[in-house]
């Protein structure tokens, strides 16, 4: 039973390591962060089932070290990596005179022969690592582009647009409830009604027609979400004080998410 886990959680991870990828977050930054989620989310737990938290628990029931447990729970002592070698590149090639324009943005680097610019640019962080590999990772990222000069940079950090943290938040609670929407439908007793699980894909759709079809999802789902709004509204309690049940209460949700691009 256990390797069955271990299968189902490698596959929940693979997303996280692309996300953790495509934004040149390190291992590193994954386990160090892992630790810590682990447990805010054992503390949580133990709480929530009137059990005292302390050291010793959160220990056995994560499997970390004390000293891991008291430096990360007990001290809010979260080691913080050192920047990416690909990040400081970039901040380098923005700051760095030596590679502003006089209106001081970006110049736009050569790349040909040994000594070209944005080799130069590499070995001001470190001579151990070979440009060409720095600058695969740039154009892997989308980091930069090649011009008929040289490369350019067009990525001004790392971090998403608008309100990342608010939007990956989003993200966390509603992958939080698609995987207990999977687990119930596969561990609870086969009398029981399973709970919605769909998903509708077509991999071959002309790109001319991406535009019209994301606006479409965009209205169609909003109209699917007030139906289930209006519907749902008649049984809940805040909004509907004359709804009387047995006193115990449940949790509904339906989510949806629509996203057009290329095959992967």
């Amino acid at each position: 039973m256990k390797s069955t886990l271990i299968d189902c959680l490698r596959f929940m991870m693979r997303p996280i390591a692309r996300f953790c990828l495509r934004r040149s977050l390190t291992i590193q930054d994954f386990i160090e962060n892992g630790k810590a989620v682990f447990l805010e989310v054992a503390a949580e737990e133990l709480e929530r089932n009137g059990q005292k938290v302390n050291i010793s628990r959160l220990s056995v029931s994560t499997g970390m070290h004390r000293r891991d447990v008291m430096r990360i729970h007990r001290d809010k002592d979260i080691k913080q990596q050192e920047t990416g070698f690909v990040s400081r590149v970039i901040g380098q090639w923005q700051q760095n005179k030596r590679f502003l324009t006089k209106t001081k943005k970006p110049k736009v680097l050569t790349i040909d022969g040994d000594n070209c610019e944005f080799n130069r640019l590499v070995r001001t962080i470190s001579r151990d690592i070979h440009p060409g590999t720095v600058l695969f990772e740039l154009e892997r990222i989308n980091a930069v582009e090649r011009t008929p000069n040289g490369v350019k940079l067009i990525a001004r950090s790392y971090v998403p647009k608008h309100n990342p943290a608010e939007g990956f938040r989003l993200l966390a609670e509603d992958t939080s409830d698609l995987m207990m929407t999977i687990e119930d439908n596969i561990f609870l007793d086969d009398n029981v009604e399973p709970n919605l699980h769909a998903k509708t894909e077509y991999d071959s759709v002309p790109a001319e027609d991406a535009e019209k079809i994301r606006s479409w999802l965009v209205k169609e789902g909003s109209a699917l979400h007030q139906k289930a709004r209006n519907y749902l509204a008649q049984f809940d309690t805040d909004i509907n004080p004359k709804k009387k049940g047995t006193g115990k209460l449940v949790r509904v949700v339906l989510g949806s998410y629509g996203r057009v691009a290329p095959p992967e």
